[in-house]
């Protein structure tokens, strides 16, 4: 069951809601706020999916921050948080990324006039290594030449679309993707220029080679159909 927290009476007029999934996300929840609360037209909800650590205190100490929770699974939670999300434009931020201040700002501009329903940002990998910048390159390219992007690369999609789509579907692997490709049928995402910071944690974790290897195989199983991801599978 979901629990709202830090809500006020009296709400300004929403035009952008950044949902934020979390999972035992203390070490980076807060750095991820900080660039984007308490800027007027936007609300930021954090969407927990069972944190044992102090993710939801961490959140909850910034006033308007609004908290929810969901079964563990960030499909879900991210439905979940756009549930209770009121912007016209939802933007879906991974807790170890963080979202310059200016480009929130900017994102609002994006569909004044425009035909675009959503879209993402190039990537900047925490690491002076230059492995990491071959890294960073190759997720730029792929995202910008065939309009790819995975979540970690800060997903924006105009609210009235994303009800449209009927939101993520529930899948253990690839959700962010089978999003993106459902959003740009029939219709133009953009690649903007500005770069969201993505830590280096699940190469750490992993393996340089080995997560590189893994994402080039979830992406092209998807693609050709050779996998299933669905959740219930």
């Amino acid at each position: 069951m979901a629990f709202l927290s830090n809500t006020s009476l009296i709400m300004p007029t929403i035009e952008i809601s950044i949902i934020i999934p979390t999972f035992n996300e203390e070490e980076t929840i807060c750095q991820c706020l900080e660039t984007v609360i308490d800027i007027p037209g936007i609300e930021v909800v954090v969407a927990d999916g069972g944190s044992t650590d102090r993710t939801l205190e961490i959140a909850e100490q910034h006033r308007d921050v609004k908290v929810v929770t969901a079964e563990m699974g960030r499909s879900i939670q991210m439905n979940k948080g756009a549930e209770y999300a009121n912007g016209e434009i939802l933007l879906f931020l991974h807790a170890d990324c963080v979202l310059p201040r200016e480009v929130v700002l900017n994102i609002r501009n994006i569909f004044e006039g425009s035909t675009f329903v959503g879209g993402a940002f190039k990537i900047k990998l925490l690491s002076d290594k230059f492995l990491y910048r071959l890294i960073e390159a190759g997720i730029n390219f792929r995202s910008t030449a065939f309009k790819l992007p995975y979540g970690d690369q800060g997903l924006f999609v105009k609210g009235s679309v994303f009800k449209e789509l009927g939101g993520f579907r529930e899948m253990s692997k690839c959700e962010d993707l089978d999003f993106i490709c459902r959003l740009k049928k029939n219709r133009k995402i953009i690649i903007l220029n500005e770069r969201i910071t993505s830590s280096i944690r699940r190469w750490k974790n992993h393996g340089i080679l080995q997560t590189s290897l893994r994402n080039q195989s979830l992406l092209v199983s998807y693609v050709l159909g050779i996998r299933s991801f669905s959740r219930r599978c």
